[in-house]
């Protein structure tokens, strides 16, 4: 068992019920100087913050404006709902510092760094314990032992023995004066293989034992962390059905793709939650203890915000989208109509959801999914600590790969030759793309310290890591998305402009989505159609 305690700040509950959880406040109000005045919303005796799978992502990589995920957002988040609680507890599960079971080779240093600033901020953000997934042990079991560390957080495997990085099966934390038991189990297969060195034993067994042991060591509250595959993990908590609380994280995951929120679900009395992968949320869950009583009654409607997830997500997804098509050229306003009608619906809908009132009697928990966004504000120190990571990294690379030269090309393809090779014939056209975005690609990047960062810098130039073209370091003439990007390499379209074979005249749109449009580099409401309107104007079909 490792302690450890929580600075707590009263846990007195008020009279009015609360407006948490995306539900709607149902408040008591009073008459002061003539004017209504809504009494206060209780606070909770205790708040359980839950991240699951981070798996490596420090910040969102996008072109799009507060897109979700970053960890200088999710921290001022968390300081936020720290405010408001009468104490918080910060858990997760699955795999947190790696985004692949694997290092990539040309990119190790820089992804050991970047679990350095991860395992940092993971400490900032008060995460108190978790449950591994394969990921954490990409470096290894003592390099995980060291981000462990950095986290000052526990790792509770309770059905894994072996390299385990020092993990435990149990912890007891005490919050609020209450004691909260977590016991913590992990099946980080991949293809039926675990870690090097990490044997995996049966869960089932151990999340008994470990509740048996939390137990009889005085704890009140008890949560389950469990990185398995989902159905997986639901079958272990249905049939131990002793938890409060169960946090479900992936057993491993692999690349930048973000899963969509998955919603809350009752399992006997275990409310089970797993917020989404790479930190695009945050599940939010809170205890209202009364008269000692530890039988939490549902105090949200489990069904009831399900539904409000799903219309809040529509109604965020209609309001960008109309946002940016209002900005755009060539949007229909039939199309503009149509869809603030939808978005006026959504709201009404939402609106006319009956409020989740909590019960009369007994103590209740309420939920919420908290999205991390830049709009929620930015925590001073941890962004500072990423910006640290990009300027070492950027660095690093370029002298690590100052050496890194383009394949040269063979006889019969095409190298690069950059825009102002392009613009001797066509003027008209390179002044128009000179307007767009994609002419300050580049630029985006050195403002922030991440030119030859290679999780960034290859949708910022042209001809990135092919024959004749440009690699992290070596970019002359190739800085930006250039004309070469959409046409293709054209030194023999140069040397004979009248084979229509040697350049491609019209690119189709299908080139942007494989290349760099892609989820989660742009968010849900990116429309090709809107986009590549952007890029049409004098000699580019305008």
């Amino acid at each position: 068992m490792l302690p450890r305690s929580l600075l707590s700040r009263g846990t007195a509950l008020g009279l009015a019920a609360l407006l948490l959880a995306g539900g709607l406040a149902v408040v008591s109000c009073k008459k002061k100087n003539g004017q209504s005045a809504e009494a206060p919303a209780p606070r909770p005796t205790l708040r359980i913050a839950v991240v699951s799978t981070l798996a490596g992502a420090l910040e969102p990589c996008g072109c799009q404006k507060d897109m979700l995920g970053g960890a200088d957002h999710a921290a001022a988040l968390l300081a936020k709902k720290r405010e408001t609680a009468g104490a918080q507890l910060v858990l997760g599960a699955g795999p947190m510092f790696f985004m692949n079971p694997e290092l990539d080779h040309k990119a190790a240093t820089q992804e050991q760094w970047k679990a350095d600033a991860i395992a940092e901020s993971l400490s900032e953000m008060g995460l108190a314990a978790w449950s591994p997934g394969a990921n954490d042990w990409a470096a290894g079991a003592a390099r995980l032992a060291e981000l462990r560390g950095k986290a000052r957080a526990t790792l509770l495997a309770a059905n894994l023995s072996g390299e385990v990085a020092g993990a435990t099966a149990v912890s007891v934390i005490e919050v609020a004066g209450h004691k909260v038991g977590v016991v913590g189990v992990s099946l980080p297969l991949i293809v039926g293989a675990s870690p090097p060195g990490v044997k995996v034993e049966e869960a089932q067994a151990a999340l008994v034992r470990g509740h048996e042991a939390l137990a009889a060591q005085g704890a009140r509250l008890f949560v389950a962390l469990v990185s398995a595959p989902r159905g997986e993990a639901l079958r272990l908590v249905e049939t131990a059905n002793v938890f409060h609380l169960a946090i479900i994280g992936k057993p491993f995951d692999r690349g930048e793709g973000n899963d969509a929120p998955t919603p809350p679900v009752l399992l006997g009395k275990t409310l089970v939650v797993q917020p989404p992968n790479h930190l695009q949320a945050v599940s939010v869950v809170d205890f209202f203890v009364r008269d000692g009583g530890f039988e939490f009654q549902d105090g949200i409607g489990i069904e009831l915000g399900e539904k409000r997830q799903r219309l809040e997500s529509r109604i965020s997804e209609l309001s960008a989208r109309i946002a940016d098509w209002e900005k755009q050229r060539g949007v229909s306003e039939t199309d503009l109509d149509a869809r603030r009608k939808e978005l006026a619906a959504a709201r009404a809908q939402l609106a006319g959801l009956a409020p989740a009132e909590p019960p009369k009697t007994g103590s209740y928990f309420r939920y919420e999914l908290a999205e991390v966004r830049e709009s929620v504000g930015t925590d001073a120190k941890v962004a500072g600590r990423m910006a640290s990571y990009y300027k070492r990294v950027n660095e690093h690379n370029r002298e690590a790969f100052k050496d890194r030269k383009p394949e040269p090309v063979t006889e019969n393809q095409s190298s690069y030759l950059g825009a102002e090779a392009c613009k001797s014939c066509h003027l008209e056209e390179h002044a128009f793309w000179k307007t767009t975005p994609h002419a300050r690609a580049y630029v985006t990047l050195e403002r922030q310290h991440k030119q030859f960062n290679l999780e960034c810098v290859d949708c910022h130039v042209t001809g990135y890591e092919k024959p004749g073209g440009s690699t992290v370091t070596h970019v002359e003439r190739l800085t930006d998305v250039q004309c070469e990007v959409c046409h293709g390499p054209g030194s023999r379209h140069l040397a004979d402009p009248a084979n229509p074979a040697l350049i491609l005249k019209t690119p189709g749109k299908d080139l942007c989505a494989p290349t760099c449009h892609h989820p989660p580099h742009v968010g849900p409401n990116w429309d090709v159609e809107q986009a590549w309107k952007k890029i049409i104007g004098p000699g580019h079909g305008g």
